[in-house]
């Protein structure tokens, strides 16, 4: 039994399930990256918005590539 409970799914929505948690775990290491003080925040300024918006940005993708990856047909 895995914990994410992707066995029954098809190659192209386990990939989406794997790349959505991927890039949660990078929008958390860039948040932390900025706490610590390792990066400032405009570092992630990225066409014209803010820092905290990027990481808000790819949070909102990883979310939605694992919902999609697991939503049912």
């Amino acid at each position: 039994m895995s914990v994410l409970e992707v066995e029954q799914l098809s190659k192209g929505r386990k990939l989406m399930v794997y790349l959505g948690i991927a890039l949660i775990i990078v929008a958390a290491l860039m948040s932390l990256s900025v706490l610590v003080g390792w990066v400032e925040i405009y570092r992630y300024d990225l066409l014209g918005h803010s820092g905290l918006r990027t990481i808000a940005g790819v949070a909102v993708a990883g979310c939605l590539l694992a919902a999609i990856g697991y939503n049912d047909q």
